[in-house]
């Protein structure tokens, strides 16, 4: 059989739950016979393939509320869908390796990260890369594909477009609750600042709306705060 795990390191994170009791087991291995058996582990196993090889391409279920983001090059641009997550460096990586006429990462509907080191790694990039950034009349990026978004090269927005603020939250404190003073402020401080943000825009967008929800960016502040470059 082959190396799925040596194949693919995406398959270590779909190994499946064992649902059966060892007494289920034990009855299904005495009354089926051997060679349904084997088609049966051979169907599983290629189903397991199929899912890990899906993950490695970034390929998903179609739905980008809750899939890994994915670029689809076009041109001189690539359209990006999804989560940003552990992937997402790679994913990027590996269509501009193939795809270096590409310039510009529209985002389509970016809706959230797995956390902000992954964010920020993925983020870097665009600036390895002079990629410049863009949300279409009818995108949305999350406070989360905001960060990432500030990683281009240069950046743009049609009008229409929906970018969104809100106070970070760690699961225990809301930025807003904490005093400008606090520790925990420093580092997203110094990730606006590298992007040309001033820090009035950090301290705004922890008190833009209440708690829990998210305000849109105006076209106003999106010049004011220099999130758009053009």
């Amino acid at each position: 059989m082959p190396d799925f795990l040596g194949f693919c390191p995406a398959l270590r994170y779909h190994t499946p739950h064992r649902v059966h009791s060892e007494e289920t087991v034990h009855h299904t291995t005495t009354t089926t016979p051997r060679t349904g058996r084997v088609s049966l582990l051979l169907t599983v196993c290629c189903l397991l393939w199929a899912t890990a090889l899906s993950g490695c391409m970034g390929m998903g279920t179609g739905n980008p509320d809750t899939d890994s983001a994915s670029f689809t090059p076009q041109g001189s641009i690539a359209l990006m869908r999804g989560v940003i997550d552990r992937n997402t460096s790679t994913v990027l990586l590996d269509m501009m390796s193939e795809n270096e006429s590409v310039k510009t990462i529209v985002m389509q509907h970016v809706p959230g990260s797995t956390g902000y080191r992954e964010n920020r790694e993925a983020a870097r990039m665009l600036k390895d890369y002079r990629l410049a950034t863009h949300v279409p009349a009818d995108g949305y990026i999350s406070p989360e594909g905001l960060d990432f978004f500030i990683g281009g090269w240069k950046r743009t927005a049609a009008s229409g477009a929906r970018i969104a603020v809100s106070s970070w939250y760690d699961g225990q404190t809301y930025g807003a609750d904490l005093p400008r003073h606090h520790s925990l402020h420093f580092g997203y401080l110094a990730w606006y600042r590298d992007h040309g943000i001033p820090d009035d825009f950090y301290w705004f967008s922890l008190q833009a709306a209440p708690k829990g929800e998210y305000h849109i960016l105006t076209q106003d502040e999106l010049l004011q705060y220099r999130i758009i470059t053009q």
